[in-house]
């Protein structure tokens, strides 16, 4: 199933979900429901228009409190950053962006916490419309503007994904660079300093995805482009040096790595998704080698009820098993599922499907606090807008 055709549904489920009336309410937390797998799903929020619509991305956590951004909606339409309580209480919009020359808009990945402050970035906004990179208090307060990309030293633009956290330094990809293609970057906040550390070519490729991940010294990536034009996964130290194209994707063994993934990095062994392609056209979840050798595919998608399709975020590692979420598929609403796979690619289990009324083709990834599942739903909920949802395992 193509992108097109995965939106034409989504619009379709969300004009059938829609209530006007409730459009300025706070929705309440539903009942609680434990699905055929024995797991818990909960839909712990339901987004309208005057708070969010349409959250990109993975939440985070921080002591019993969810921090997430929503991609659009609001007062604005630009999307916000809120935080609300593991338990679903308790929402609160901290920022409304406004798309000005000083603020970003239409954000579209993670929040990332140090030393005291949220940080983040949007694709649109800041001085030059290319995005910023900002910061802002777990409370709300005191948002700020750190850095406009297209701007001075800062050449990147459209930044994709989240900023990843190694040390006292945040690392991050965009589109723009030196040549064009694209850039990995750091920024220290202290001083919040910009440096570009590798620029894509015409020859490794362009346009990186998702969000880097840091191991022992390398960054690992997913990327489009590349020579078939089927994107790739990618490593370059992090000096900038030694680019390395670990998988190039070519259909049959996956299409377009899910834009919006961090890679799983666990000791020698790379776990990721690709978004179509494989046996099935469906997408897989596959594994390699971070030497770029023994590429498995681990799990072919097939859309089928209980199965999955369109993967567009992350997996996440707990001990030997994978979890992660497709964007389609599933059961009878074809709107996405969660899913759990062990690293070896058996035992693949469809722990929840997703429907119009607790939410629908999710686009992030998960994350996992004391046993417990948390993510957002693109679509569906109460009023057609997304929602916020735990699952107990």
């Amino acid at each position: 199933m193509n992108k097109i055709t995965i939106l034409a549904i989504a619009l379709a489920l969300f004009a059938s979900c829609k209530k006007s009336s409730d459009n300025t309410t706070t929705p309440a937390t539903t009942t609680p429901v434990v699905t055929p797998s024995g797991g818990t799903y909960t839909d712990l929020y339901n987004f309208n228009t005057t708070k969010g619509e349409n959250p990109i991305g993975d939440l985070i956590i921080s002591g019993s409190t969810l921090y997430g951004m929503a991609s659009s909606g609001v007062a604005s339409g630009y999307g916000c950053i809120f935080s609300i309580g593991a338990n679903g209480n308790n929402y609160t919009d901290m920022h409304d962006f406004t798309g000005t020359s000083t603020d970003g808009l239409y954000p579209t990945a993670d929040l990332t916490l140090y030393n005291g402050l949220l940080y983040g970035m949007t694709p649109q906004g800041g001085t030059n419309g290319s995005g910023v990179i900002f910061s802002i208090n777990p409370n709300g307060s005191g948002f700020q503007v750190l850095s406009s990309f297209g701007v001075g030293s800062n050449s990147g633009a459209q930044p994709t994904g989240s900023l990843a956290l190694s040390g006292n330094m945040l690392y991050g990809c965009a589109g723009g660079g030196a040549i064009g293609n694209g850039t990995i970057f750091s920024f220290n906040p202290v001083g919040n300093v910009y440096t570009d550390l590798y620029d894509f070519t015409t020859a490794s490729g362009v346009t990186p995805t998702g969000t880097i991940t840091f191991s022992q010294g390398v960054f690992y990536g997913p990327a489009a482009g590349g020579v078939g034009n089927d994107g790739f996964i990618y490593a370059v130290d992090s000096n900038g040096s030694s680019f390395q194209t670990l998988v190039a994707f070519t259909g049959t063994n996956g299409v377009e790595p899910g834009p919006y993934q961090k890679l799983v990095v666990s000791r020698t062994t790379i776990y990721g998704m690709a978004n179509a392609g494989g046996a099935n056209g469906n997408g897989l979840v596959f594994s390699v080698s971070t030497t770029g050798s023994g590429f498995k595919d681990l799990y072919d998608f097939t859309g089928n009820e209980g199965n999955g399709a369109a993967p567009q975020g992350s997996l996440i590692l707990n001990g030997s098993t994978l979890y992660g979420m497709t964007s389609s598929g599933g059961g009878t609403y074809t709107a996405g599922l969660i899913f759990s796979i062990s690293t070896s690619g058996s035992g693949f289990t469809d722990l929840s499907n997703f429907n119009s009324s607790g939410g629908a083709f999710p686009e992030g990834g998960l994350l996992l606090s004391n046993n417990v599942l948390y993510g957002m739903a693109y679509g569906g909920g109460q009023y057609g807008y997304g929602s916020i949802f735990s699952f107990s395992l």
